[in-house]
């Protein structure tokens, strides 16, 4: 059975002690509602039985996907930079023009430092470079070299150059890294002096370096964009989310996530490296029963639609008309109290809807021998965390000298009295759920880490109608999926 029971209320749960006549039709309301709600036998989500699909009617919500950006390949790229401007450079025959085109340059680089680090959601890089400098002048159209420092060793003559690049790392198509690096400065570390000239280099040397560097960033970033893919990553998380996730075993309800759609929501720093960040629109639903079957959908291409914020889930719930009797005359019938000069007892009862209201017929036996009719629209009051009823009233189906003065002179007074008074408190026990789903969406997945927090769990919506009664209930958090390293590791 789909059904969870709970054993019924008792006696000394609804009245425990002396009522006055005035309180008598509020305990027994009151008695109703907190059976009913207490009772935990609502049927979750409808039916979901093996090899059937999960139902898909609300709106999209959304959640994030963390994938770590494998910095090793990128670095491996960018620190060969320098390397390969200073093979480019070891031809002699290969020099720079400078001024007017009398004078000419060409360069060596020597091995030197380079740090890598992350700053802010940006790759750094800064390198000292050791260099050695040759100087030429062009007559009768031939170059004749006129001074050189620092190109027999990188210790002997050999100025030097601080230089910062700067990779800024987007998201683009097909779920790959889009990196864009600039230079940020070339500054001068220390001296280069032209042999018998005593001219220092290195102010020529800056300038010439960091535009052939410049020149040479957009094709080191199209290595760098190749090197590294997120999709396969990316592709075993939407596998996952695809996965139904058990988030009660006592009460066998399963969270199908259910994403529809992705959308590059940016690279952001997640100390000591960084993350790519997916934005995934899913529509969640929640069901109860046997694990149900979701058909698989392979990864769609990179939405440039905006992605909900947070995640929602609504379920729905119901308790069959039969159920809800059976449980009201379990709970109340048989109980009885003292009114000072007599008992009253409570010989039976039923729930029926009213439209979309509720009535509850309860026959009184003993001193008072009525029978009362409740009627009132059940609501949820999130400032109280009660279930309160609007156009709330009440009739006495019995005619008598007694009740009609009653009606006469009290009616008002004691209609009000009960609108203010019939309430059931429920904020416990949506915050029970709250955690039980909580700690259901905080797991180990195969690729990563589920990270869930759950904000609010709010009954929205309550009604009546001929199979019985039926209740909505919003789930407003958080929902992240953050990858593990290994998975990205290239």
């Amino acid at each position: 059975s789909r059904e969870r029971r709970s054993a019924p209320c008792t006696a000394a749960q609804a009245v425990n002690h002396v009522m006055p006549p005035r309180f008598s039709t509020v305990i027994v309301r009151f008695m109703v509602f907190v059976c009913l709600f207490g009772a935990g036998s609502f049927v979750v989500g409808g039916p979901a039985q093996a090899g059937e699909q999960a139902p898909s009617a609300h709106e999209p919500s959304g959640m994030m996907v963390h994938i770590p950006v494998p910095l090793a390949p990128l670095v491996k790229v960018y620190e060969t930079v320098h390397h390969d401007l200073s093979v480019r450079r070891a031809n002699a025959k290969d020099w720079v023009a400078l001024g007017g085109g009398t004078g000419f340059l060409t360069y060596r680089l020597w091995p030197g430092t380079q740090d890598f680090s992350v700053e802010g959601d940006h790759l750094r890089a800064q390198a000292v470079l050791p260099f050695g400098v040759e100087y030429a002048k062009r007559g009768d159209g031939t170059l004749t070299k006129l001074a050189a420092c620092g190109v027999e060793s990188p210790t002997i003559g050999a100025g030097r150059l601080a230089v910062t690049m700067l990779t800024r790392l987007g998201l683009g198509r097909g779920y790959q890294l889009v990196p864009a690096t600039s230079v940020m400065s070339v500054e001068p570390k220390g001296s280069c002096l032209l042999q018998d000239h005593a001219v220092d280099a290195t102010p020529l040397m800056v300038q010439v370096y960091r535009s052939e560097l410049q020149q040479a960033l957009p094709a080191a970033d199209q290595k760098a964009m190749q090197a590294v893919s997120l999709k396969p990553a990316m592709t075993q998380v939407w596998r996952e989310l695809q996965e139904p996730l058990l988030v009660d075993e006592a009460n066998a309800l399963w969270l199908i996530v259910q994403p529809v759609a992705v959308a590059p929501a940016g690279v952001q720093p997640a100390s000591p490296s960084l993350t790519a960040a997916y934005a995934v629109a899913s529509r969640p639903t929640v069901v109860r029963g046997a694990r149900p079957s979701v058909p698989l959908r392979v990864l769609p291409e990179l939405s440039e639609t905006p992605m909900p914020d947070g995640f929602h889930v609504i379920f729905d719930a119901a308790v069959p008309l039969e159920e809800a009797n059976q449980r009201l005359r379990d709970a109340i019938v048989g109980q009885e109290w003292s009114l000072g000069v007599g008992m009253v007892r409570i010989d039976d009862a039923k729930l029926y809807p009213i439209g979309d209201q509720a009535g509850v017929e309860v026959m009184l036996r003993g001193l008072l021998p009525l029978t009362v009719v409740l009627k009132g629209t059940p609501e949820y009051d999130e400032g109280t965390g009660q279930i309160v009823f609007k156009r709330f009233d009440y009739t006495i189906k019995e005619r008598t000298g007694v009740t009609d003065f009653a009606e006469v002179y009290l009616h008002d007074t004691l209609r009000d009295l009960l609108g203010q008074r019939v309430t059931v408190p429920i904020r416990e026990e949506l915050n029970a759920t709250r955690r039980a789903v909580e700690q259901g969406l905080n797991r180990r997945l195969k690729g990563g880490r589920l990270r869930g927090t759950v904000e609010q769990v709010a009954l929205k919506k309550l009604a009546f109608h001929p199979a019985g009664l039926s209740a909505s209930f919003t789930i407003d958090g958080e929902l992240h999926y953050d990858v593990d390293g290994t998975a990205t590791a290239q």
